[in-house]
């Protein structure tokens, strides 16, 4: 196109300087014009050009062709090869399963830290539960506010003692949940018997996050367990100094 444009402008410059129709006999300026229009017409078809030893052009065709379809080739091997690894990939990252506690698992995990409970820790609970199910549009946003509730009451009670941020050397809120758990059973060992209900607990609401099929159930469990344990560690970050 751009050979055809330059030709035409070379066919317009000859027409405009012996007019039209011609006034007067052809020269040798409008000879070279001549040339030109007719070169660069013809020069797409053409495939090789050599003007002395200043200009040599060579188009290749066949070949041209033969390497735009090896790219093609190239190409499709290369998504082939790909693909199934992307396919790999996608089914891992849809594939996170966290495994869930029974329903009766749940059960003698409340009554076994029930038990443990005074009459005023067990109240508490109970109005952490309405709490949680009230300001929560459903049971899935319960779960997610009594797990966050969890690990921000072992951030307050962890934060204020000294001797585990002296243990450490760094702050609290660089750990995970169960690390900070952990560190709480050392520093209180006389709740280890939290330690299994607090697995169960989160190990529910973590389901729940990752959208998971729970029961009513053991979603209801969970929550009754977790409030439990919400009512123990808000007494001991109460009790702290």
């Amino acid at each position: 196109m751009l050979s055809w444009v330059i030709s035409f402008y070379f066919l317009v410059g000859f027409t405009t300087n012996i007019g039209f129709p011609p006034d007067r006999s052809l020269l040798i300026g409008d000879a070279f014009f001549i040339f030109l229009w007719l070169f660069f017409l013809f020069l797409p078809f053409f495939k090789k050009v050599k003007i002395g030893k200043w200009l040599e052009l060579e188009r290749d065709v066949s070949r041209a062709k033969q390497e735009l379809q090896d790219f093609k080739t190239e190409m499709r091997n290369t998504v082939a090869v790909l693909s199934p690894n992307v396919n790999t990939i996608g089914n891992i990252t849809n594939q996170i399963t966290v495994n869930i506690p029974g329903l009766h698992e749940l059960q003698s995990a409340k009554e076994k830290v029930d038990a443990k409970a005074s009459p005023q820790v067990k109240q508490e609970a109970e109005q952490v539960q309405q709490s949680m199910l009230l300001e929560s549009e459903d049971t899935t946003m319960a779960l997610a506010r009594t797990r966050i509730e969890i690990e921000r009451l072992l951030r307050t009670i962890l934060g204020r003692q000294t001797s585990v941020n002296e243990l450490r050397n760094q702050s609290v809120r660089f750990f995970g949940t169960r690390q900070l758990f952990d560190m709480f059973l050392r520093e209180n060992e006389g709740y280890s018997y939290l330690l299994e209900p607090f697995l169960y607990v989160t190990q529910v609401c973590n389901a729940a996050i990752h959208a998971q099929n729970i029961s009513d159930a053991q979603a209801k469990e969970a929550l009754v367990l977790g409030s439990q344990i919400i009512a123990q560690l808000s007494a001991v970050a109460g009790n702290e100094p």
